[in-house]
């Protein structure tokens, strides 16, 4: 029942700042619509603050799990598979293992814009979640070049941060338009890259 009430607190607050803002979420009305007391709060969390980085942490991470470290276990097409995560980004509005919608765009791009700058704890609990997804990422391609599936003379490292930023970019631009057919099209020619490797 405690976790419950936490993992609870936690989604609630995920989606506050998902889809107001972090300064935009008032405390009192995530409690409201969660149906917990402020009692419930602070049982498992000291602050807003404190609740925000386990969102992060707990929630992000979760994402990045489930969409990129999960799938990428395995042991052989690895670019195939780096390709099949990038295509499932246009399905995350179906796929309920994450809160994705693209009226609001990417959390993790979105959160990293609007706390990584007013808080070093908030930019910490930011970057770990950024760099799992990069080691998810560096580790695929370096297997994908010792399994000879793609050629060797690349770096693992600035390619996974290349793949990264193209990914948030083409969600911003689905977020900026509201129409998914922007990120497909720009994923489409990093896929085209990634395949040419």
């Amino acid at each position: 029942m405690k976790n419950d009430l936490r993992e609870k607190l936690i989604n609630a607050m995920f989606e506050a700042i998902y889809t107001k803002g972090y300064h935009a979420s008032n405390l009192n009305e995530i409690l409201k619509n969660a149906e917990i007391s402020k009692g419930g709060l602070y049982h498992h969390f000291a602050s807003k603050k404190e609740l925000t980085i386990a969102a992060i942490e707990e929630v992000l991470g979760k994402a990045i799990f489930e969409l990129w470290e999960k799938p990428l276990d395995v042991k052989e097409n690895y670019i195939k598979t780096i390709v099949a995560c990038i295509r499932n980004f246009s399905h995350m509005n179906e796929n309920e293992a994450t809160s994705f919608n693209v009226k609001y765009g990417c959390p993790l791009n979105n959160m990293i814009q609007e706390l990584s700058v007013i808080d070093d704890d908030f930019a910490q609990a930011l970057q770990n979640v950024h760099k799992k997804w990069h080691a998810v990422l560096q580790r695929a391609l370096e297997s994908a070049k010792d399994s000879d599936e793609c050629r060797s003379n690349f770096n693992a490292a600035d390619v996974s941060l290349f793949i990264i930023a193209s990914i948030e970019g083409a969600i911003s631009s689905a977020k900026v338009f509201q129409d998914i057919s922007y990120y497909n099209r720009s994923s489409q020619e990093l896929i085209a890259y990634i395949k040419g490797l």
